[in-house]
């Protein structure tokens, strides 16, 4: 049977219509933008879902999982934030030295960043946050040098921790009109000065690390441990400060203490426990009418969602004696507070975000409906909150000194449940030599270990 073909003009078989190919043309762009819209999405994924999976193996009692995750972020070593998350990651799997290769990268970056490009600040206001360069906050630039000095000191290398905390003092000098103090940080300084036989070095950090205690106590830091008062007394007895002495002492309610003269015949030990874990930022989408374009508009924020988690308390045994640890940084508080007070330009470079994608969009729209819907899911995609944040560290650091006759001791670190049962131990053995300073610092931060029965 003969089948005529149809007459086609210019010898192409066309059986639709002009209206029917744009449209077929316009719905396969559009199907495949939202195709890529999973990809997008994953790509845009906060750092705090990585940073939840990333700490699973640490929840877990398996720290070398969390590394393992972590080793495989950014290789060629160019993100803070994967530096130092690597940095507390390797201290707490026992690699120290290789603690502070990757926390001097992470130092080293900062230093870069503190003039950041103005490119990096347009594209943070017009598209993302998360595309501004992320140097840390300024808590956890100092707490970079607390650990790389903790790193030092368990090499046996105090003399690199001293200048760790140098470097720190710098930092802490340079900010702002005031000095930008942190308890913690002088008081780790003092006892790294007074091993060292800086007397006069160690008195003038316990004196500022009892005052960042007293003027901020309660709210960004810890109030003021007993041991850090005793610390100030003792030094200020031996310097023979007596007025300076007489007057803390009233202050410090601690009118029977009496300042023990360092003997040969005794040593002392320095317990740090790094306990639990610092909160992980999450994202909401708020509201916000803007008086500009008299719209309003979605705005992504970074905020801390869940609760200040109640953490297991810690008593150092030696021998037949016990010790509660003491609270000398909480980490927890610090985030919370330094979020807080980011907020409003957060706010700020948000809403001028937001009105910008508004008027892109717009324009878009007026121009083409194609081109409007693929600017509503760029716009859709890109706007998420910045939930970078160091959630490797503690939620809180406690610290106890304690003095030791000479010789070896066993220092145990009893963490304990609400009910006082005992549910986990840590053991280390120390050496006490005349008048010296030895350290024991560890990490702690299973959530569900199992009870340990008494003996």
């Amino acid at each position: 049977m003969l089948i005529k073909q149809p007459f086609v003009s210019g010898g192409s078989l066309n059986m639709c219509g002009p209206f029917e190919t744009s449209a077929i043309k316009s719905y396969h762009i559009k199907f495949t933008v939202i195709l890529c819209i999973s990809f997008l999405l994953q790509s845009c994924a906060s750092y705090g879902q990585h940073a939840t999976t990333m700490r699973d193996g640490l929840l877990t009692g398996r720290p070398d999982l969390s590394l393992a995750i972590a080793e495989k972020e950014d290789s060629q070593q160019t993100k803070v934030i994967a530096s130092l998350d690597k940095g507390i990651l390797r201290r707490v799997n026992g690699d120290f030295s290789g603690s502070n290769q990757i926390l001097e990268v992470a130092k080293q970056k900062i230093e870069e960043l503190y003039g950041v490009s103005i490119t990096e600040n347009l594209a943070a206001v017009a598209i993302n946050e998360t595309l501004r360069s992320y140097e840390g906050d300024r808590y956890e630039q100092l707490l970079l040098h607390a650990y790389m000095a903790m790193n030092y000191i368990q090499l046996g290398q105090v003399d690199g921790a001293r200048v760790e905390m140098l470097q720190a003092n710098v930092k802490m000098m340079e900010w702002g009109d005031e000095p930008e103090e942190d308890g913690f940080i002088r008081y780790l300084e003092g006892i790294i000065y007074e091993s060292l036989g800086e007397y006069d070095d160690a008195l003038i950090s316990y004196r500022k690390a009892f005052t960042v205690y007293k003027e901020k106590g309660g709210n960004q830091y810890p109030v003021a441990s007993s041991g850090l008062k005793k610390d100030l007394l003792r030094l200020l007895a031996w310097q023979g400060l007596w007025s300076e002495y007489k007057s803390y002492k009233k202050e410090f309610n601690m009118t029977n203490f009496k300042a023990a003269k360092a003997s040969n015949k005794f040593g002392e030990v320095v317990v740090i426990l790094n306990n639990g874990l610092a909160p992980i930022r999450g994202e909401t989408v708020l509201s916000i009418f803007s008086t500009e374009i008299q719209q309003n508009l979605s705005v992504a924020f970074p905020v801390y969602k869940q609760a200040k988690q109640s953490l297991y308390d810690a008593q150092v045994s030696v021998g037949d004696k016990q010790y509660n640890m003491e609270s000398v940084e909480d980490v927890d508080a610090l985030a919370r507070y330094s979020l807080e007070q980011a907020m409003p330009g957060i706010m700020l470079r948000a809403t001028a975000r937001a009105v910008v994608k508004y008027n892109t969009q717009h324009t878009a729209n007026k121009n083409s409906s194609l081109a409007g819907f693929l600017m509503t899911i760029t716009n859709l995609v890109t706007e998420r909150a910045d939930t970078r944040s160091w959630t490797t560290l503690p939620q809180e650091i406690e610290l106890k000194r304690i003095v030791l006759p000479v010789g070896e001791h066993n220092v145990q670190i009893q963490m304990k449940n609400a009910s006082g049962q005992t549910i986990d131990v840590m053991n280390e053995k120390v050496i006490i030599k005349p008048k010296q300073t030895s350290f024991v610092i560890k990490h702690w931060n299973t959530p569900i270990p199992k009870i340990i029965a008494k003996k």
